[in-house]
């Protein structure tokens, strides 16, 4: 994750928005983390991870797991 001064963020905001097609960018002002800037994809990306994680931690089945059972069906 890129991390920039919001003073560094002003002046490079053409990069922020490029590199946050990819990755989050953190935006910090006085050494504190106040802003995230991400695209769309990769939020989804983010969000389906944490979901999946979240799933495995319980026990519950991945897609392609539940898929496999109702094919052998």
């Amino acid at each position: 994750m890129l991390t920039l001064t919001s003073s560094q963020a002003q002046n490079t905001f053409g990069q922020v928005i490029n590199t946050s097609q990819q990755e989050a960018v953190s935006i910090t002002r006085r050494n504190k983390v106040v802003s995230l800037v991400m695209s769309s994809k990769v939020l989804e990306e983010y969000i389906d991870t944490r979901l999946a994680l979240e799933s495995k931690q319980k026990g519950l089945l991945s897609v392609s797991e539940s898929q496999s059972i109702l094919d052998h069906r």
